[in-house]
């Protein structure tokens, strides 16, 4: 695999914040999914509306915005191709099962996202 480094300001209390290669990438897009857009100063098309609509009925209307949201979000990172994109609900969450491919070696890794409705 290519080797991305970066750091990670999840475990403040972890001596080595630095992350690299799957763990960086898994992070970056993770980071921006859960981020609300226009949350991030000076960057207001960064992030997702995800966490707008989680308390719409999952109608098929409302997961074509979600799906096509998280689409241009995979697709603006060039470490990854997207491969596909399943929503599911339950009485109190949303979850969106998102399978993508590392490059250059095209490793499968799938990001679950939870969003609750609580």
């Amino acid at each position: 695999m290519a080797r991305f480094v970066g750091f990670s300001t999840k475990n403040k209390l972890a001596i080595n914040h630095t992350l690299t290669g799957k763990e960086l990438v898994v992070e970056d897009l993770m980071n921006n999914i859960m981020t609300r857009k226009g949350e991030r100063v000076m960057m207001p098309t960064y992030g997702s509306i995800v966490h707008e609509l989680v308390f719409e009925p999952l109608t098929s209307d409302i997961k074509q915005i979600i799906e096509d949201d998280l689409t241009e979000i995979i697709n603006d990172d060039p470490r990854v191709i997207l491969k596909s994109i399943n929503l599911s609900e339950s009485d109190h969450s949303v979850t969106a099962s998102i399978l993508v491919d590392l490059l250059p070696e095209k490793e499968p890794v799938t990001l679950t996202i939870d969003l609750q409705r609580e």
